[in-house]
């Protein structure tokens, strides 16, 4: 024995020794450690077990079930021990289960190729476009452009074409008119070989590779033409020219060699991919096509290129063969294509060529020309927006499938796209149309094919590519040189030129002599550029003259001498005291001033007092002269104003009043032609013209007159005109002469410079009579530029430029003349006086509706008349009253008086409203049902029927008016003394006594309350600011004598007028329609325009609203007593501000208005309904006013405060106060208007308060009389909570809530417009969504308060569906708790690496679809214990459904070898690792480092290693190799004692064979999650921040350490005690071989112990750790405590925490496991009320050892028996819908899945036994034509390893657990190859 211990001591000796030589040295630095964070370097109980240390031989306890999976074997090669998780779980996609052989579509697919594909076949596209296509492609992220040079066309040649015996001049030229028949593009049809050498270069800068595509043996068009020219016949196949004869040899032959030239170029230009199509051939996908395809393949093949051919070949009916090794362009899935998965499973790799991305140049429709029931998305007439939108649909891995083909369906992980530019209709775009097209689709696709989740694509500018109309955006490469230093620029240059790669600037000073120039003005230089290699520069470029000082720069222009020494001028324009101008060669060139002139500008009439304005191009405020008599006119104001440009047409007229000779009109002239005439009808006479009429004033600068040729006037070469002026005019009547014309003949042509802004008009009027008649040319009008005259068309548009112009104003003083010089123009200025006493007069009347008013102020003229047509109450003004207001004209408040009285000078008082302009056809008249006061559909507003003016004047001897917010003034006349004419209405409102608040003015007057009508009520009230309640609160005849009674005309049937008072419903607007639903005959409303609120001495408003009552009885009736208007209905129609409305909580009128005066400009109430309008009012501080402050507690400054108005000497009661319920009481006061006032306590019902006081937590804390004994203010205290802290406990997503925040924010009808959220939080992503939802991502682990803002902003909507705005802010604090467990995604995990290859580390088990997110739990008011979350009850296996898993192997064990690293950083005291524990299982070292300083804290290694059984005969433990026996989620290292800080925490994985108890040369270890203690620090620290929760100064006591071993007589003297034995419990050793940081209790095992210590008082919480590592859907582990404790059902494998508190007082605790699988306990956490508190667990005594004991056994003791009931008939089920198959082609070792298509009444299915209850809802389409139709259906999925052939029992289960009968589902397994790819496929799993 001692001989074998000493053995087996040796042996750990010398693996240790092994394990040290593959360790990083800081796992040797800190000495081995155990799990239990014990730093003596002894074996821990996870080691190798000596004999010493052997356990007893375990209690018998059920084991779970377990599959053995074999050994891989080459009959079994995918034969594997990863555990799965949970249930077997399917993979289906959108598309279907994949068959068994398809790789799983990837979330982002990494492309190899992403190709542009350019069918430059069909269509020439010139080398410059190709060169700016890739310049784009690379831009967009493509790396490929395929040039399709051979597809129809063959639009590249070879300089060398020859054929076989073919001569190449011979080919050439068959070739070209092969692409001529097919399509001519016109001088060039065809890329030269230099061209195509140029792309490469071009592409090779770029970074882009070419794919040459050469279609063959179809799409031939252009070749097979060739080979007829070549006498080749029967070349094509059948009928069809395009396809290739391949019966033919001749014709195969030519082609043949033909495709080997073109191979060996590209092959020379190193291209590694060759396309030859392969597509849609006519001519059979028999073996012929199929040996020919295959020998192209070999040919480029043999070139050292990769054949790429499009999927067409591959054919879902035919034997006859595949085309090999070639990459295969998956472009379309119509009938007889093979599927993606064929195609997959015989090509050598695929491109996705989704035809429904193409773009097609074809026919302005989408619908394709040759691909029958397809359409193209990027196709017919552009459209950008919808084309981008489609665009960003494109994935990679969706393919083409056309409906009722469902071949495409398979999702297929290709290794490129690609994106398609075909030419179908070659001749119907041209390159810059698509170009311009193509522009953004192609960045958007290419972005997609990126993995892009942006869906858009930048629209910068690419150098080198395309601009968005479709040019090319040439590079420039423009440099600056200047002459101050010859090269670059300087300060003392005087030019500058800027042109391609300029490098240096001869400048030299010249002399030219210019006639206009100002004298001494001129800057003459001799400008040579030249470029880098020394050459002179010679075309054009921009040149730059500095403007010398004094020169006046608005007259600067540019000059150049020609060759011929003639001197042009330049147009520029100044830009920083430079003149700028673009020079078309280089000479001696400059600027000079314009001498000033002596033109005469114009003439301008102003009448005296009025001012005018002379405006002239350009800014010449600098040259405005004086006036030359100030007593005439002043000068008033100069300025620059800057005009925007616009957008003119025209189309030109030629005229004369000189007669036409025969044929020869006057259209003639103005044709664009020299050679044909205008010839007059008789001799030439003074005053006789032609004329054109350009049809719009627009700008150009030169008009040119021409003669005819003598050759081209008849003979008669003397029919010119001597002389003539040519002159110019913008309207036909004032005219310009530019100049004088001398006629001659042959073709003489004479030029004018315009110096007018805008012309219209042209004429060439004589001077000087002659006997002869005239002839003249043409006539032309442009500009002039460089030296070059531009003609502009007869007809067309132009648009002009900004432009400055300078205005200058001037005032007439007195009558008389003068002048004014302006940029050298001399001005003439004439001042008349005005002629007031003839004016026209103007009338105005006085309306109320269609009452008179009478004025006050005004001696007004009344008439009457029997039809009340005329009767009218005017008064006349004169132009005398308005002349001396001047340009602006009087306001008309300030001339209408603003006062009158109804009906007569002493009727009720009434008030000014408006003033409008009707036509004579809409006169306001007396007659009844008349109103023009602009409602209603009887009166047309605007310019033809009526608008409101604001402003009337006298001015330049006319009448005018203003529109209200116009700034035009429009023409006023036709107001008359009589009833005809037009009409200016002073409309006037009536004062109303309806509130003792506020007096009201109404335009329209109430009838009687007992008169019988269909008519309408108006009420009104007021609502005090101190109590929201409305005064009065009574309406009706019987109730309130203010009622008013207004009639409504019209009935039921229609009958009334549809006027300005009554009106249909069609004419009105939503919000103000009535509660009551015509359901037969007119819905008629009544209108009254404008209501006017004035307020009173003691209240202001600041809201009112409009309340629309039920309807009454629809019929001819008095006012109704009782009239009720529900507060529901309640709309703001004026408020004093937005955040009024948005602080009332009440919805707002679509009419409302914001601001001004409190005046409602209509309401408009359902027939036999009422009206209630409601003033909101403050009362106005005053010295007897008495007032109330709110306040936030503690703050000098109320929130809110408002006064109440009330008799001298009122004060507040002595007794007003805060109640113990926080109200208040004798809060009650009588106001000025003897009613009673309450003041409001409770916020929430104050609307006028921000809704960030009534939606947070608020409470009344205290009330302040300001004077006791006079008590006249009153000041309210409240504290609010605007804080929300959260604790986290899970790495998982919080999602909050607005009700999370404030329960009022989750109240009906409160909506969150928009979340805002303040500060970046510090260990979160923080990200707002919809409806006010926030979620917080942690992204690190966390250690500290994470605060941030949040601000919403929502509306509140009424039960009418309005909408009340407002916004409030809170602050949310997230804080971690004593204890936080993250899943393996907070950690980094870095693959190793050995002898080149990779050790890596991959995903376990199944991500869910969506992240869950953990209970939401408010510090305070938590739901569960630190430690628990309701989304880990159901993780049975790995936690959150996936782990990281890495396997090392024997192998792997190499000199430099790299292990494999997961690691984390963490603050804290200690911490768990989560790993799987089971049979394959092996060693990891853990290394410790502080974060801070570097120094090792701990260095640790375990050997997961779970797998032993005991050998009775030998009595040892004994390794297993065989069995599933995982256990999930064990904490295999458990570290609690570091100080708090912050942590490195580095995890390897070696391997060693000491460690391996595999025997399989292998282990793996799975990071699935890790727990972190005291993040904020060590509870001493932070027992207050979790005192709230009850989870202060946590400890914890680990069982697995307390539980103690027996003495030699079978007790024990204290700690916790094992139980084992169920019905026979009796207590036992613990004895469980395995991870030693917590117990396992198997059904019937349990545990007891107590809790002992001074303080036991002093416990918040008892909490056990607790889960069950193995348990499924069918079994799980229950944890019983006590007798009445506690029982938990635990069905998770993650360690959660549960409240066992009842235990705190010491009691004695046994817990049990009931239930099947195994229970495991890990610590006891106790809480604490104060700190420095700590228990143990104390000695159990003999007596409680038995109860314990006692009360195990009566867990498991038989039940009574008792007679079985007589069983129930068996219930049934049989599903509509029930069917069941496996996958085909399945292989031996495969995956195999089981598809289960069911009705929508099963809930789960079983496979042999197992239940599955996921499954998706799908829908397909059953039937054909119109009886077809679209069902739903369940789709379950069973995935499984395939062995061998097997039957495979499916049941269906209800809703009720209702089981159908059994179906038969027959798996059927291949076990040897039939083929090569089956061997393959065989073989795979192997690599």
């Amino acid at each position: 024995m001692r001989n074998q211990v000493f053995k087996k001591l040796f042996s750990v000796l010398l693996a240790l020794i092994m394990v040290a030589g593959l360790l990083p040295a800081s796992a040797m630095a800190g000495g081995w450690g155990a799990m239990d964070v014990d730093t003596t370097p002894e074996l821990t109980e996870t080691e190798q077990p000596t004999e010493s240390a052997e356990p007893t031989k375990p209690a018998e306890t059920e084991t779970p079930e377990v599959t053995e999976i074999p050994e891989p074997t080459p009959e079994n090669p995918a034969a594997t021990v990863e555990p799965t998780q949970g249930e077997p779980t399917a993979e289906p996609t959108d598309e279907g289960i994949m068959p068994a052989n398809v790789m799983p579509v990837q979330a982002n697919v990494e492309l190899q190729y992403r190709i542009v594909h350019l069918d430059c076949g069909r269509k020439y596209f010139s080398k410059d476009w190709i060169i700016a296509l890739m310049y784009e492609a690379k831009a967009a992220g493509y790396n490929q452009v395929q040039l399709a040079f051979g597809n129809k066309g063959l639009r590249f040649l070879l300089d060398d074409m020859s054929v076989n015996t073919y001569e190449k001049q011979a080919v050439t030229d068959a070739i070209k008119e092969g692409n001529k028949a097919y399509y001519n593009a016109g001088e060039k049809n065809e890329l030269t070989e230099a061209e195509m050498d140029e792309i490469f270069v071009a592409a090779d800068k770029i970074g882009i590779e070419i794919v040459p595509l050469f279609n063959t043996p179809f799409h031939m068009e252009a070749v097979i033409t060739a080979m007829g020219k070549l006498n080749i016949t029967n070349a094509y196949y059948g009928s069809n020219k395009a396809c290739l004869n391949l019966s033919n040899n001749y014709a195969t032959a030519f082609v043949k060699a033909l495709m080997q030239k073109y191979i060996t170029y590209f092959q020379g230009k190193g291209c590694k991919y060759f396309n030859f199509g392969a597509d849609e051939y006519t001519g059979g996908w028999n073996s012929t096509f199929y040996n020919y395809a295959n020998e192209i393949v070999s040919m480029i093949s043999a070139a050292g290129m990769n054949a790429r051919i499009f999927n067409d070949s591959f054919r879902s009916d035919s034997n006859n063969g595949y085309v090999n090794n070639a990459q295969v362009c998956y472009w379309s899935s119509n009938s007889g294509y093979a599927s993606t998965a064929t195609v997959y499973n015989y090509a050598k790799e695929i491109i996705n060529t989704n035809q429904d991305f193409y773009y097609v140049v074809n026919k302005d429709t989408q619908q394709s020309t040759w691909s029958p029931n397809s359409y193209y998305a990027f196709s017919g007439s552009f459209d950008e927006t919808t084309w981008v939108n489609y665009a960003k649909n494109f994935s990679n891995t969706t393919y083409k499938n056309f409906a009722g083909y469902n071949n495409g369906a398979e999702s297929i992980t290709p290794v490129g796209s690609m994106f398609c530019i075909w030419c179908d209709n070659p001749s119907h775009k041209d390159e810059t149309q698509i170009a311009k097209e193509i522009r953004m689709i192609l960045r958007v696709i290419g972005a997609r094919m990126q993995n892009s989740d942006i869906y858009s694509a930048s629209d910068v500018l690419v150098e080198g590519g395309f601009k968005a109309d479709g040019t090319i955006n040439v590079p420039t490469n423009n440099k600056t040189v200047g002459n101050g230093s010859g090269n670059t620029t300087a300060d003392n240059d005087t030019v500058r030129v800027t042109g391609p790669n300029l490098a240096a600037l001869k400048c030299e000073t010249a002399t030219v002599a210019i006639q206009g120039a100002a004298e001494g003005k001129i800057a003459a230089y001799d400008v040579t550029p030249s470029t880098a290699d020394n050459n002179k520069y010679t075309g054009e470029a921009e040149v730059r003259i500095k403007i010398p000082e004094g020169w006046d720069s608005s007259k600067v222009i540019a000059f150049i001498v020609e060759s011929d020494s003639t001197v042009n001028d330049i147009t520029g324009k100044t830009e920083d005291g430079w003149y700028a101008f673009t020079a078309s060669h280089f000479s001696v060139m400059g600027i000079y001033e314009k001498a000033a002139t002596t033109e005469v500008g114009g003439t301008i009439e102003i009448t005296k007092g009025s001012t005018g304005v002379i405006t002239v191009p350009g800014d010449v405020t600098n040259s405005v002269g004086e006036i030359a008599d100030k007593t005439v006119a002043e000068k008033v104001e100069v300025k620059p104003v800057q005009q925007t440009g616009e957008t003119i047409s025209y189309s030109a007229t030629a005229s004369t009043d000189a007669g036409v000779n025969g044929n020869y009109v006057v259209s003639n002239l103005i044709d664009g032609e020299l050679n044909t005439k205008y010839y007059s009808g008789g001799s030439q006479k003074v005053g006789q013209h032609v004329q054109i009429d350009i049809g719009a004033a627009i700008q150009f600068d030169t008009v040119l007159v021409s003669t005819p040729s003598d050759s081209n006037m008849n003979g008669n070469t003397s029919d010119y005109c001597t002389n003539a002026n040519v002159m110019v005019s913008v309207d036909g009547e004032n005219w310009t002469t530019l100049g004088q014309y001398t006629g001659s003949s042959n073709n003489k042509t004479q030029t004018y410079t315009n110096s007018l802004e805008k012309v219209r008009y042209i004429r060439v009027q004589i001077t000087t009579a002659k006997n002869n008649w005239w002839q003249l040319a043409e006539i032309q009008w442009g500009s002039y530029a460089n030296g070059k005259f531009t003609r502009m068309a007869a007809s067309g548009s132009v648009t002009t430029e900004g432009k400055t112009e300078t205005q200058v104003t001037i005032k007439g003083i007195a009558g008389g003349e003068t002048t004014i010089k302006i940029d050298g123009k001399t001005y003439t200025i004439k001042v008349v006086d005005a002629q007031l006493e003839n004016a026209e007069k103007l009338y105005i009347d006085f309306w109320v509706t269609n009452h008179r008013i009478y004025p006050t102020e005004l001696n007004v003229v009344t008439t009457t008349s029997n039809s009340k047509s005329d009767a009218r109450t005017y008064y006349e003004f004169s132009a005398a009253d308005f002349y001396e207001a001047g340009e602006e004209g009087r306001v008309l408040t300030d001339v209408i008086p603003q006062t009158g009285n109804y009906e007569s000078t002493t009727g009720t008082e009434a008030l000014y409203w408006k003033t409008r302009y009707l036509p004579n056809a809409h006169r306001q008249t007396e007659a009844g049902w008349t109103n023009k006061s602009g409602y209603g559909t009887d009166t047309v507003t605007g310019a033809n029927g009526g608008v409101d003016i604001e402003r009337i004047r006298f001015y330049g001897g006319k009448w005018e008016y203003r529109a209200v917010d116009a700034t035009d003034w429009n023409k006023l006349s036709g107001t008359t003394a009589d009833e005809n004419g037009n009409q200016i209405v002073a409309y006037y409102m009536l004062k109303t006594t309806v509130t003792d608040e506020v007096t009201t003015y109404i335009t329209d007057w109430p009838d009687n309350q007992t008169d019988k009508f269909y008519g309408v009520a108006v009420d009104y009230c007021v609502k005090y600011e101190s109590d929201g309640v409305r005064n009065p609160d009574k309406f009706g005849r019987a109730q309130n004598s203010n009622t008013q009674w207004l009639n409504c005309d019209g009935t039921n049937n229609g009958s009334a007028h549809n006027n300005g008072y009554s009106v249909l419903a069609s004419n009105v607007t939503t919000d103000w329609k009535g509660l009551r639903t015509n359901t037969s005959g007119y819905d008629w409303y009544r209108v009254i325009n404008n209501i006017r609120a004035v307020e009173t001495a003691e209240y202001e408003i600041y809201m009112v609203t409009v309340t629309p009552s039920e309807s009454f009885s629809l019929q001819n009736q008095q006012c109704p007593e009782n009239i009720t208007y529900n507060e529901q209905y309640e709309k703001v129609i004026w408020a004093e501000s937005q955040d009024t409305i948005a602080a009332s909580g009440l919805a707002q009128h679509s009419e409302a208005k914001i601001g001004g005066e409190p005046n409602i400009d209509k309401l408009v109430i359902q027939q036999c309904s009422g009206m209630l309008v409601t003033y909101y009012v403050r009362a106005k501080a005053s010295e007897d006013s008495l007032t109330v402050n709110y306040y936030v507690d503690g703050s000098q400054t109320p929130f809110h405060t408002y006064n109440i108005a009330v008799a001298k000497n009122t004060t507040f009661s002595k007794e007003f106060a805060l109640t113990a319920q926080g109200g208040l009481t004798n809060n009650t006061v009588t106001n000025i208007k003897g009613k009673t006032e309450t003041v409001q306590w409770d916020l929430k019902l104050m609307p006028q308060i921000g809704a960030q006081y009534r939606y947070t937590q608020y409470k009344l804390v205290r009330v302040a009389k300001v004077t006791d004994e006079v008590p006249k203010t009153v000041n309210l205290y409240y504290t609010f909570d605007a804080t929300k802290t959260f604790v986290v406990d899970f790495g998982l997503p919080l999602r909050i809530e607005p009700k999370d925040l404030n329960e009022n924010l989750g109240a009906v009808g409160v909506n969150i417009t928009k979340t805002e959220v303040g500060k970046v939080s510090s260990f979160a992503e923080v990200i707002p969504g919809e409806n006010g939802v926030i979620t917080y991502k942690l992204t690190e682990m966390i250690s500290d308060k994470d605060t941030f803002g949040v601000k919403y902003t929502g509306t509140l909507a009424t039960s009418d569906n309005g909408l009340q705005e407002g916004e409030v802010e809170y602050t949310v604090t997230i804080i971690p708790a004593t204890n936080v467990y993250y899943e393996d995604s907070f950690a980094k995990f870095t693959n190793g690496s050995y002898n080149g290859g990779a050790i890596a580390w991959e995903d376990a088990g199944t991500k869910p679809q969506e992240t869950p997110t953990q209970a939401l739990e408010a510090l305070g008011n938590k739901t569960n214990v630190y430690g628990y979350d309701p989304a880990y009850q159901n993780s049975t296996m790995f936690s959150m459904g996936s782990a990281q898993k890495v396997t090392v192997t024997s192998t792997m064990a190499t000199t430099g070898v790299v292990w494999p690293t997961a690691q984390f950083t963490f603050k804290g005291t200690g911490f768990d690792i989560i790993s799987l524990t089971d049979n394959t299982s092996g060693a990891i070292f853990v290394d410790v480092v502080n974060a801070k300083t570097g120094v090792k804290a701990k260095s640790l290694f375990v050997n997961n290693y779970y797998g032993y059984k005991y050998n009775e005969a030998t009595q040892t433990w004994e390794t297993v190799q065989t069995g599933n026996n995982a256990l999930y989620q064990i904490p295999v290292i458990a570290v609690r004692d570091l100080g708090y800080d912050e942590y490195n925490v580095v995890i390897s994985v070696a391997y060693n064979t000491f460690f391996d108890k595999t025997t399989k040369q292998e282990y793996s270890f799975w990071l699935d999650a890790v727990r972190v203690y005291d993040p904020m620090g060590e509870s001493v620290n932070t027992g207050e921040t979790y005192k709230p929760d009850g989870e202060a100064y946590p400890q914890y006591i680990k069982l697995r350490s307390e539980l103690k071993k027996l003495n030699g007589d079978g007790t024990a003297s204290s700690g916790a005690l094992f139980i084992d034995g169920k019905e026979n419990a009796n207590i036992s050793e613990y004895a469980n071989y395995g991870p030693n940081n917590e117990v396992y209790l198997a059904k019937g095992q349990a545990i007891t112990f107590k809790l002992v210590g001074e303080n036991l008082s002093k416990i918040a919480t008892v909490q056990i750790g607790a889960k069950s590592p193995n348990s499924s859907a069918e079994k799980t582990a229950t944890m019983k405590v006590g007798a009445d404790v506690k029982q938990e059902i635990l069905g998770t494998a993650t360690e959660m925490y549960y409240d066992i508190s009842a235990v705190k007082d010491g009691r004695i605790v046994t817990i049990t496991n009931t239930g099947e699988a195994i229970l495991s306990l890990t610590n006891l956490k106790i809480t604490y009320t104060e700190g420095n508190q700590t228990v143990s667990l104390g000695e159990v005594s003999a007596e409680q050892q038995t109860q314990a004991v006692q009360m195990v056994r009566a867990l498991f003791a038989p039940a009574p028996v008792e007679p079985e009931p007589e069983p129930e008939p068996e219930k049934t089920f049989e599903p509509e819908r029930f069917e069941a198959s496996w996958s085909r082609n399945v292989m031996q070792g495969r995956k195999a899945t089981l598809t289960v298509k069911t009705s929508e009444d099963v809930e789960a299915i079983t496979v042999d036994g197992q239940t599955i209850r996921s499954y998706r809802t799908r829908t397909e389409r059953v039937g054909f034509g119109r009886r077809a139709k679209r069902i739903t259906y369940r789709e379950f999925t069973y995935s499984m390893v395939a062995q061998e052939s097997a039957d495979f029992s499916v049941t269906a289960i209800n809703a009720e657990g209702t089981e159908s009968e059994a179906i038969t589902a027959r798996l059927t397994v291949k076990t040897r190859p039939n083929s090569l790819r089956d061997m393959w496929d065989w073989f795979k799993g192997w690599f």
